[in-house]
């Protein structure tokens, strides 16, 4: 935020074709004068526009210039981040409080592309677990990764529905088939080969199951 020493007013203001609001604002006094740009959400533009209209701008509405211009820098960045891959909406804000943002902006930002549509839980969780689930995973790992993500209550529910029409037994079975030609009969190597199943998830009738099919 640009030091309040003298008075502050807004000398241009430009709506861009990419629905944002460059604000050239003026602060100081005379010849110590000096011009800060604010780009911001017309959006966000609209809950101020009032303000900015007076001749002088105080300090708080200047500060309220320059966290909206965070914000709008922080939606860049989260829609910078989506077009690589969806994701739940708390991996999100880590990702932007991680890049710098103020929790507060990251927190605009996320709620923005959440209401945009740009931020769909259930859909992107559902295709998570059925990605996990085709690797092959079992239940407890897809279900502990999808936590570790940040998803929504509401989208882990879905996702436990689904994981409900899944045949474990025969993803466990696929895991078997690939890393073993022959079932180890040695009763250490058997137990290893327990312990590297129950790490990817699946439980002990999922394994117990499996081995009845093989």
């Amino acid at each position: 935020m640009p030091e309040m020493d003298g008075f502050a007013r807004v000398k241009r203001t430009v709506h861009r074709d990419d629905g944002r609001a460059l604000l050239t604002v003026s602060v100081g006094m005379g010849d110590e004068c000096e011009e800060h740009e604010f780009l911001i959400l017309e959006e966000l533009y609209e809950d101020i526009s009032e303000e900015i209209c007076s001749k002088s701008l105080d300090a708080e509405t200047v500060a309220r210039l320059d966290h909206l211009s965070e914000v709008t820098a922080a939606f860049s960045s989260a829609i910078s981040s989506l077009s690589f891959g969806a994701s739940s909406a708390k991996a999100l804000f880590r990702k932007l409080c991680i890049k710098g943002f103020s929790r507060s902006a990251s927190e605009s930002a996320v709620e923005i592309c959440r209401g945009r549509g740009y931020i769909d839980e259930e859909a992107t969780a559902l295709r998570r677990a059925e990605i996990m689930a085709d690797k092959p995973w079992g239940r407890t790992r897809i279900i502990a990764k999808l936590f570790e993500e940040g998803y929504s209550e509401d989208a882990m529910n879905a996702v436990r529905d689904y994981l409900e029409e899944i045949d474990f037994a025969d993803g466990c079975l696929r895991a078997i088939e690939k890393k073993y030609r022959v079932i180890p009969s040695d009763r250490r190597e058997r137990e290893r080969m327990y312990a590297a199943l129950m790490r990817l998830g699946f439980s002990a009738s999922d394994i117990k199951e499996a081995l009845t099919r093989v």
